[in-house]
């Protein structure tokens, strides 16, 4: 993601399509979230994501 936005890219995470680890220290979902609204120009659902693709087309 870091790359594309470097490049001029404008980044949409898709949030229920991402994974992360649930361990004793700490919720990594919960925080890849946090760090994506810092970085993505945007957060979507699928459903958001496959609307914004198909009205691009």
């Amino acid at each position: 993601m870091r790359e594309l936005l470097e490049q001029d890219f404008e980044v949409a995470v898709v949030a229920d399509a991402t994974a992360a680890a649930q361990v004793e220290e700490g919720d990594g979902f919960a925080a890849a979230m946090v760090n994506y609204r810092f970085i993505a120009n945007t957060i979507w659902t699928t459903k958001e994501a496959v609307a914004a693709i198909s009205a691009a087309q």
